[in-house]
């Protein structure tokens, strides 16, 4: 709390404090009226150690008394203080009134008591109290905390009268369960009533919208919220970014954080997962730079979170590293979720010796931090380090999760260690209590795929205790077009349009396996029903930070803002690979196309345009860093071999699947990705 607060709340609690002075020195102190009275405004201010001192000094204390003080402590969240006076009441032979039992209905909620909660309601019931509007709404809302939704409902369809806060709780435990259609069925019959909205109402059908897929119900509400006049108000407007950021809507949020005239930390931290979780990762660290300029906004751990995952996934590892330096500046560093983060993103922009360091020299590391080490090995490649890493972590008495397997499993299948995968698959269960999801079997089935055992991968799909998932055929299907079994990779394509039909990725790998094999009729007819569907592949692009900012790059892109200073760059890269004996793999490529325009589309390959251009920015020497939200081509990626051997670079591109460092012609994925 700050000084001014503090001031503040000492200027308002001086005219109280007079009052309790003067009803002492008068000689009132013990009469009822005056002490209840006394006892309520402290407790209405916070203060309970004051309301409790005077109910304690009160001798003939009545049911008001108690009431006041339970009361108190269940608004001030102090949910056990208020059973515990509660069970005291009771002990002494006061049966608890209507007010009594409202207040202490939201502590059993809160704190999961369900039996007792119960037993309160039955008492209710059994004394013949007859219908009371406070009560039914604070067992509507018990019951809603409890996660019985549908006890809920009767308490609230039996009663005789209704008020905005019954209609709100039960429209809230919708929301709060995932019920959005019948909240918003709710709301409607609240409409047919004639019952006005309040703020709460505002908020909570802000929150139920987050359950329905349709974003013209999200567009409804805040329709709404502008009608009503709510729509100013600083919560109600950040619950409209929380929901358009997690329907994807990033620029419907942004819209609504750029008419903010007060922006608080939790707008700005929200906009930056925003934008982040959006792939708009230029506008994610200018955010957060604009974010740090301004005064009186202390960033948290989750905006240090969410600038640390933006520079994970574009690569940016200058801007990584001075995020690292404000986290031991701010005083993070001791962190878990901050560090988990930390070693996430040195990890993922192929910096494993600042993430061992960090990772080292954390004194205390969950879960999550061992498995951001795990994952980050097995995406470069050290499958042996991944396992060490699991065994020892193991030892260091913190027991795997789900996730540690998926990322122990994923660094086998990348480094082509079957045997030691399978091992560690099996004994998920009997070792660890770890039973497989689909996750898992995905893992294996590309660990069989890659290493050419297709057949046995098919097998396990076919017998697992789980139906396939859509990212276990997907990674059957790369498998094959890996080692060109088109048989198998038709019969897998197939499930797969069962599963997704709109999904664009598995249409196009099904036509580059055909490319792959010759079969240009099974190419046509593929892209024909890509078009028939109207659906398109997503684009590919990459990025590279230099001198801390980032540049992005979308394959065939001759309008970029720079591609001027890039096509002649391009040019000669492409002149000189060709002389050291590169030669363009045209397989995926239409063949009905003539050979200019092949070249032209592979070479405007959006990893080749990042790479001319960091060839041109960058002193010789300079480590060229490539981030791209595609898995790389044979083509690229034979390229990246003649680049790094010609210019004398290192080259680092990181594709969806793994890391790949080009030294001096070689790759590190030994081509095994």
């Amino acid at each position: 709390m700050s000084h001014a607060s503090i001031l503040l709340q000492v200027k308002h609690l001086n005219p109280l404090k007079q009052v309790h002075a003067s009803i002492v020195t008068s000689g009132l102190s013990q009469n009822i009226f005056l002490s209840n009275r006394l006892a309520n405004s402290y407790a209405q201010c916070g203060l309970m150690d004051n309301a409790e001192q005077i109910f304690h000094r009160i001798s003939s204390k009545n049911i008001v008394s108690w009431t006041i003080l339970i009361s108190g402590y269940a608004k001030n969240h102090l949910f056990m203080d208020a059973i515990n006076v509660f069970n005291k009441m009771v002990t002494y032979g006061f049966l608890p009134n209507e007010i009594t039992i409202s207040s202490i209905l939201p502590a059993f909620g809160n704190l999961g008591l369900t039996q007792i909660g119960k037993s309160v309601h039955c008492f209710w019931v059994r004394c013949g109290n007859g219908a009371n509007v406070f009560v039914e709404t604070a067992l509507v809302g018990m019951y809603s905390k409890l996660g019985y939704a549908g006890v809920a409902r009767r308490v609230f369809d039996s009663m005789s009268e209704r008020n905005i806060v019954a209609w709100n709780v039960m429209i809230s435990c919708y929301s709060d369960y995932g019920f959005g259609e019948e909240g918003f069925g709710l709301f409607n019959l609240m409409r047919r009533e004639g019952v006005h909205v309040d703020f709460f109402t505002v908020m909570s059908l802000i929150s139920a919208s987050s359950c329905v897929e349709d974003l013209r119900i999200g567009q409804g509400v805040h329709c709404l919220t502008v009608r009503t006049g709510f729509e100013r108000g600083q919560l109600v407007r950040t619950a409209l970014m929380d929901r358009y950021v997690n329907g994807n809507h990033i620029e419907d949020a942004n819209l609504i954080f750029n008419d903010m005239h007060v922006k608080d930390v939790v707008a700005w931290t929200l906009m930056l997962t925003g934008f982040s979780k959006g792939q708009y990762w230029n506008k994610a660290i200018e955010h957060f730079n604009e974010m740090m300029r301004v005064e009186g906004i202390e960033v948290d751990s989750v905006a240090l979170t969410g600038i640390l995952s933006s520079c994970s996934d574009s690569g940016a590892l200058l801007q990584g590293k001075r995020v690292h330096a404000l986290v031991e500046k701010r005083g993070f560093a001791c962190d878990v979720f901050v560090g988990s983060a930390l070693i996430d993103m040195y990890t993922n922009c192929a910096n494993l010796e600042d993430a061992r360091k960090y990772f080292e020299g954390m004194e205390e590391k969950d879960v999550a931090c061992w498995n951001a080490m795990i994952a980050g090995n097995g995406m470069n490649g050290h499958g042996n380090d991944a396992i060490d890493l699991f065994l020892r972590m193991k030892g260091s008495g913190i027991n795997p999760d789900e996730s540690t397997f998926v990322c122990v499993l994923y660094a086998c299948s990348h480094a082509g260690m079957v045997d030691q995968g399978l091992h560690i698959f099996s004994h998920m269960v009997k070792s660890w209590n770890v039973f497989p999801n689909s996750k898992h079997y995905a893992c294996v089935a590309d660990l069989l795929g890659r290493a050419g055992r297709l057949d046995d991968a098919y097998i396990l799909v076919n017998s697992m205790p789980l139906l396939p998932d859509f990212d276990i055929y997907c990674a059957l299907l790369s498998a094959c077009k890996i080692h060109g079994n088109i048989e198998l990779g038709i019969k897998i394509s197939e499930k797969l349009f069962q599963l997704e039909p709109n999904d664009a990725g598995h249409y196009v790998l099904l036509s580059n396996m055909y490319a792959l094999a010759g079969n240009w009729e099974g190419v046509k007819m593929t892209r024909i029903s890509l078009r028939s569907k109207r659906l398109k592949k997503d684009p590919g692009f990459s990025s590279i930070e230099i001198n801390g900012e980032l540049y992005t790059f979308m394959a065939g892109q001759k309008d970029h803002p720079q591609y001027y200073e890039v096509e002649g760059l391009l040019q000669c890269m492409i002149i000189r690979i060709q002389e050291a004996g590169y030669v363009p793999d045209t397989r995926s490529v239409l063949q009905e196309l003539s050979d200019d325009v092949k070249m032209d589309i592979l070479y405007h390959h959006s990893e080749k345009l990042a790479i001319a251009f960091g060839l041109g920015r960058t002193k010789p020497g300079t480590i060229i860093r490539i981030t791209k939200n595609l898995r790389s081509c044979n083509d690229c990626h034979s390229a990246c071999k003649f680049i790094s051997k010609v210019y004398e670079r290192e080259i680092v591109v990181k594709d969806t699947n793994r890391f790949h460092v080009f030294q001096e012609g070689v790759c590190s994925c030994r081509d095994y990705w």
